[in-house]
């Protein structure tokens, strides 16, 4: 997982894996950040979200400004 948390989205959150094969699948919230973000968004003092796709289970994480 990259370090570069890209801002969250102002839209739907679309999946980038599932976009790659063509399909356009929303993202839900997901509770928990993986370790190595949380610890990032401690250290950074950024706030975090993560997003789970319901049809291929991708988690991405995003800043939230």
């Amino acid at each position: 997982m990259s370090n570069d948390y890209r801002p969250l989205p102002d839209g739907p959150v679309l999946c980038d894996a599932c976009a790659k094969g063509g399909q356009q699948v929303e993202m839900e919230p997901h509770e928990k950040l993986p370790p190595e973000a949380r610890k990032w968004a401690e250290r950074e003092d950024t706030e975090l979200q993560s997003y789970r796709c319901p049809e291929c289970e991708t988690i991405d994480v995003f800043r939230v400004d």
